[in-house]
């Protein structure tokens, strides 16, 4: 499964790339951005992280 780019909150590119799975929390993944050559986090419990094994109180409620 492949999530869209993420949006650098930097310079606002979707030129980006995972850089590592863990960043400075166990909650988050680093990206590269290749168009301002930053790397920034991005906390993993967003929507498209449908693949994370998330207690059911976590989980967003579909209806």
């Amino acid at each position: 499964m492949t999530s869209e780019p993420k949006k650098c909150p930097f310079c606002g590119s979707r030129e980006t790339e995972k850089y590592a799975d863990f960043g400075t929390a166990l909650m988050v993944k680093q990206y590269y951005c290749n168009h301002c050559k930053t790397v920034f986090e991005w906390v993993k419990w967003g929507d498209d992280e449908t693949d994370l094994d998330l207690p059911d109180f976590l989980r967003k409620k579909s209806n």
